[in-house]
């Protein structure tokens, strides 16, 4: 078939809707920059706002000459594509002009565009995230490299090239995968936790009296994200049609569902200020317990009542307890935009499997059920980190990977019969819920233990420790040790080694940011650098800190991802000011 022959009205239609879907998926790039961005610290706040953009120069040069090859093009084998479609060479044959799916014929390099800024979406929803507030970069970058070929690259030929083990179109275990609950979600979240465990927890010092940088890149960037993600969910369809319109439909009505539901659990939750295990176990009237407050959290600073209350949140990526600072034994509910944004975040995941096979003129009250159980299935798994001691900064985790999964099990019970598939639960085919948790299942597992191991290789190269502070976890583990002998034998090893208690240079420079690491005197506010250099002895509202225990930013003991809290001092003449500003 000749060029000329294949521009009729329907491929031009369909090009040009390829086209403005990739687009799209451009700006969910942005707005992931600027959530994660807006999340995190000021002093860490450029490197999470440039690393997408970084991250996607990256992915697109290996997509073009690899990557794309071993995802599409079809080998003799069920795992990993072959090189025939390396360096674009198979463009230059006209029968190749065409790439043909289940769900419709695209234009070869309308695939190609539109398949590679979805593996740059993927990337930028993990790497940055993995790295927050104590990873470098170099590092990150060469796991970038062997996570793309053997992580990546394999998982989505599983499931979406035509001859992938896990494929729909091979019906050997068809796992139903409209765009990317697995390939995208799942690789993402187990790769984030994979990264965090080895990398360990952040310290303590850069967690107390924490505070995102900016809220409003928070907000815009989750609008941002919903506009791209329109893009990405309707563009798996590969066509423009009426479908086309239901996918969008769904897509932003599930993530206001979600974001909905997400604000209602923490607003519930937001009216609880006390530690819960301090009240429940003390009787009497509130102003003897709050005594018994203030005899328990004497390392958190006052307030104008002389009250040393513990304020609780639900830990769901907010920074801080909105009612940290509140006046009222029993402030009432608020309302956190972050937790909106949160939401909104989970719905876009949840969806992302289901995309085609749950839309339709009378199907729309999916997309209700998706974003329902999707919000409460990730919110309540945002408690998972500290279940397992895992520092997962930005949730990653919980709202991709438990909610990927989430949306993967959903579509095998409310998937309609199209796309040749045979449908879900409730068109009679319920052994595809069993094929569903298979997929997720071995996904999970195959991205965590290769990301791991890969990881661990990495980190013990010469010069690329995969964290500014390599020693940190080395004295986290020697602490938590000493935690468990006697007082007197903790007394002797630390006159022995009393040296070992000053900021070590790693240390130093991990609570300066990874801004100042990292980058060459670039930050994201041009007063960062002023901050950098004051004096904690400008300034004399609690900038020394002494054996405070309550360090972590949603306001709890550091028991929960630490295991035995630890008596942290801060003295350093130019850190102080720098955690007591963020």
């Amino acid at each position: 078939m000749s060029t000329e022959e294949t521009f009729d009205t329907d491929t031009a239609v369909n090009t040009l809707f390829m086209l403005y879907c990739t687009s799209l998926m451009a700006v969910a790039i942005l707005g992931v920059a600027f959530f994660y961005s807006g999340l995190t610290q000021r002093r860490s706040s450029l490197t999470m706002l440039g690393l997408p953009l970084l991250l996607t120069a990256f992915v697109f040069v290996d997509w073009f000459i690899w990557g794309y090859s071993l995802c599409y093009a079809t080998a003799s084998n069920k795992f990993i594509g072959s090189l025939n479609f390396a360096v674009l060479r198979h463009l230059g044959s006209e029968d190749n002009f065409i790439y043909s799916t289940p769900r419709g014929d695209i234009l070869s390099f309308n695939h190609f565009l539109f398949n590679g800024i979805m593996k740059a979406i993927c990337v930028t929803l993990t790497l940055p995230g993995c790295i927050a507030e104590r990873g470098r970069i170099i590092p990150m970058l060469v796991f970038l490299f062997f996570w793309s070929c053997i992580i990546y690259n394999p998982v989505t030929y599983w499931f979406w090239n035509k001859n992938g083990f896990l494929s729909a179109q091979l019906m050997k275990l068809p796992v139903l995968d409209f765009a990317g609950g697995s390939p995208i979600h799942i690789v993402s979240g187990f790769t984030t936790l994979a990264y965090s465990y080895i990398l360990g927890p952040r310290n303590p010092k850069l967690l107390y009296n924490y505070r995102n940088s900016n809220t409003g890149w928070i907000i815009v960037g989750a609008f941002l994200t919903l506009c791209g993600w329109v893009g990405f969910i309707a563009g798996c369809d590969y066509r423009f049609s009426a479908q086309s319109g239901y996918i969008v439909i769904n897509t932003i009505l599930c993530g206001a569902v979600s974001g909905i539901v997400w604000t209602s659990i923490d607003y519930y939750w937001s009216s609880i200020p006390f530690d819960d295990e301090v009240l429940e176990s003390s009787t009497g009237s509130d102003t003897e317990k709050i005594n018994i407050i203030n005899s328990t959290n004497t390392g958190v600073a006052p307030d104008e009542f002389g009250r040393h209350l513990t304020p609780k949140i639900s830990q769901t990526g907010v920074a801080i307890n909105q009612h940290a600072h509140s006046k009222s034994p029993n402030p009432r509910r608020k309302i956190s935009l972050i937790s909106f944004c949160s939401g909104i975040m989970t719905g876009l995941v949840v969806i992302t499997p289901g995309g085609g096979y749950v839309s339709s003129s009378v199907e729309f009250w999916k997309a209700i059920v998706f974003g329902v159980v999707g919000a409460i299935i990730a919110n309540v798994s945002t408690r998972l980190k500290y279940f397992f001691k895992i520092d997962d900064a930005l949730d990653i985790f919980a709202i991709h990977g438990v909610a990927g999964i989430a949306g993967s099990i959903l579509t095998g019970i409310f998937s309609a019969s199209r796309y040749d598939s045979e449908g879900g639960w409730v068109e009679g085919n319920w052994k595809q819920i069993g094929y569903q948790i298979l997929g997720c299942v071995i996904t999970s597992i195959y991205v965590f233990v290769f990301s791991c191991v890969l990881l661990y290789i990495i980190d013990y190269i010469p010069h690329l420790h995969l964290r500014i502070d390599k020693g940190f976890n080395k004295r986290m583990r020697k602490h938590l040790e000493n935690s468990t002998k006697s007082t007197k034998d903790v007394e002797q090893q630390e006159h022995q080694g009393e040296h070992e208690d000053v900021e070590s240079e790693g240390e130093t420079l991990e609570l300066l940011g990874t801004d100042n690491y990292e980058f060459n005197g670039e930050f994201s506010m041009d007063f960062m650098e002023f901050i950098k250099i004051l004096r904690p002895d400008d300034y004399d509202d609690q900038d020394v800190i002494e054996g405070n225990e309550n360090y972590h930013p949603n306001g709890n003991s550091t028991d929960n991802i630490f295991g035995d809290s630890s008596d942290f001092k801060l003295h350093s003449d130019h850190q102080g000011i720098i955690n007591r500003r963020g």
